[in-house]
């Protein structure tokens, strides 16, 4: 970007002048001694600015320091890579605060976003795209937190190991308003044994209900027997912040219907909903051993009733 170096062969010249300028009137000169045989040399022409059409002549000069004219010839300096056009803005209707960063490059660079909350910058993280691209840069900064001043600069590395980067930017996230989306949700039933205080076994049901969100929230769910738009009890509420969701309702009647739905909480406080769903509890059963014994009765008929 700042230097180029000349490769040429004289012949019988005792010298070379290398003249050199962003004009064909020159202004940078180079003077070389050489040998009167045929030789091969290099020369490097420093401090030239980046992105430039240079012209440049060697004029050979021999033993009587007559001077001989050279052709006329150009070259131009790689571009530095440059960051310009910088916007931001913020997408909406995002779990969680979300911003686009766009920008244009003058060569062809990767896309580096180094982003951070405002004065905590050993909390930075990078949005990284190898990709080499000349022209207009996106990336999307998902997850941010809300109500929150970031601090970004944006970067770029070109082939040859040059880096390009931007002033610190400044933007602030808005209010998280929007609750997580419920998806996939599932109720599987199930039958347990508890023991009574006369020591008979007395038959419950349970239900395993599960389901995914869009951004981390709470878990809990509000259930009750029957149908209808109104919940008699709850869950207690898992405060762990995550995206799969597994709450295990248990003390149910078997073979009862029941309504349910899932709920979950985002940071910010925002409640999510799932639709209500009615799902029937498994019927009860003596114990696995009965259970076996009843359907090879079924199919084999034997077992029962005496021989014959």
């Amino acid at each position: 970007m700042d230097n180029v170096i000349l490769k040429f062969t004289s012949i019988g010249a005792s010298s070379v002048k290398i003249y050199y300028g962003t004009t064909t009137t020159f202004g940078g000169l180079k003077e070389i001694d050489t040998s009167i045989s045929e030789t091969t040399y290099t020369s490097q022409l420093l401090a030239l600015s980046d992105g430039t059409k240079y012209y440049y002549k060697i004029n050979t000069i021999d033993s009587d320091g007559s001077e001989y004219e050279g052709t006329v010839l150009d070259f131009t300096t790689l571009p530095r890579p440059k960051v310009s056009s910088i916007r931001i803005q913020e997408v909406t209707g995002t779990a969680q605060p979300t911003i686009l960063v766009s920008w244009n490059t003058n060569t062809e660079i990767s896309s580096i976003v180094t982003y951070y909350p405002q004065g905590k910058a050993g909390d930075s993280r990078d949005q990284v795209n190898v990709a080499l691209v000349k022209g207009e840069h996106k990336m999307l900064i998902t997850s941010l937190f809300a109500q929150t001043r970031y601090a970004l600069i944006i970067k770029g590395v070109d082939k040859a190991g040059n880096e390009a980067i931007s002033d610190t930017q400044t933007v602030t996230t808005s209010t998280d308003t929007r609750p997580p989306a419920i998806s996939k949700l599932t109720v599987e039933g199930g039958v347990t044994q508890t023991t009574s205080s006369s020591s008979n076994q007395v038959a419950t049901a349970q239900l395993i209900v599960s389901w995914d969100t869009d951004e981390p929230g709470t878990s809990q769910v509000e259930f009750a027997e029957g149908t209808g738009t109104s919940y008699s009890q709850k869950s207690e509420e898992d405060s762990s912040l995550v995206s799969n969701h597994i709450v295990v309702i248990s003390g149910l009647t078997p073979s009862k219907v029941y309504h349910l739905k899932a709920l979950s909480n985002d940071k910010a406080g925002n409640l999510g909903e799932s639709i209500d769903s009615v799902t029937i509890t498994p019927k009860a059963t003596d114990n696995a051993l009965n259970l076996v014994i009843s359907n090879l009765q079924s199919v084999f008929g034997f077992l029962g009733g005496g021989s014959k």
